[in-house]
């Protein structure tokens, strides 16, 4: 059994801040700095694919189809369980904790079937250690302390499903090692492009609050595609009547405000059910 060797932050919820990408240390660190070096497996995501493709629709979840077919999803997450890190190629490694985040995310909402939004769950980014490649980790220990600053790659934002209205959508797919890349382009692209996170108003423009927690993220030097500012991070991807305002606007630095968050679940209207 391996160590736990995460180093944690205290008491974050995301609806008031967020911390800070400090990288993980001790043995959960030195497998993820194995991969990076040279992994060279892959690993499997077509179970979590499945899943994906039958239970979300327009980015939301079908809770109850996920439930269903809830033996299908708990095999998948002991399969990342017991997966060996510093094995696997860095871009399948980032594909696992990407899919394992999500994944876990949907467990949690599964078993507490009755709240309203993730926020109602106690300690579910903070508290909660789920083993996923030998490790016993938090969401949060999988997002800050290991995607963020190991692989400096802002799109993961629009990765990352937290189980809310205004989370970046879930795809009808699993993420891909062979295939990363160009799926969290897509990600960021349809992310950036749609009005509900990334629209003007007037002489502002209103942008996701992601921007506020992770600002830094998407202008840091050494970070993946940074960018002068975060107007012109957005400016590369987002639609063109967005890109032309910011690009017009006060030297590509107009006015921003955070939209709300939309904290609700993020749950599809139901399916028909599966067949006994």
């Amino acid at each position: 059994m391996a160590a736990w060797a995460v180093v944690l932050a205290a008491g974050f919820s995301p609806a008031c801040g967020a911390p800070s990408a400090e990288r993980a240390t001790g043995d959960v660190a030195r497998a993820i700095e194995g991969s990076l070096a040279g992994g060279k497996e892959r690993f499997d995501h077509s179970a979590w694919d499945r899943l994906l493709a039958g239970g979300t629709r327009d980015g939301l979840v079908d809770y109850r189809f996920m439930q269903e077919r809830r033996a299908g999803l708990e095999a998948y997450l002991r399969g990342a369980a017991e997966a060996r890190l510093e094995r696997l190629a860095p871009g399948h490694l980032e594909a696992l904790l990407i899919n394992a985040y999500n994944a876990l995310t949907v467990s949690s909402i599964l078993e507490h079937p009755k709240v309203a939004s993730i926020r109602d769950i106690p300690g579910v980014w903070t508290e909660r250690r789920h083993r996923v490649g030998g490790f016993d980790l938090t969401l949060d220990d999988i997002e800050h302390r290991i995607l963020r600053p190991f692989f400096r790659d802002p799109r993961v934002h629009f990765a990352l499903n937290c189980a809310s209205r205004s989370c970046a959508p879930l795809p009808p797919w699993a993420y891909d090692g062979d295939r990363l890349d160009a799926q969290l382009e897509e990600r960021a692209k349809a992310f950036l492009s749609d009005p509900r996170n990334v629209r003007v108003e007037g002489s502002k423009l209103l942008v996701s609050r992601y921007f506020d927690w992770y600002g830094s993220d998407f202008t840091a030097a050494g970070w993946r595609g940074a960018a002068p500012s975060i107007a012109a991070y957005i400016a590369s991807r987002a639609a063109p009547e967005v890109a032309g305002f910011i690009e017009k606007g006060k030297a590509g630095r107009p006015p921003i405000e955070f939209l709300d968050y939309d904290w609700p679940l993020n749950a599809a209207r139901p399916g028909p059910k599966a067949a006994p």
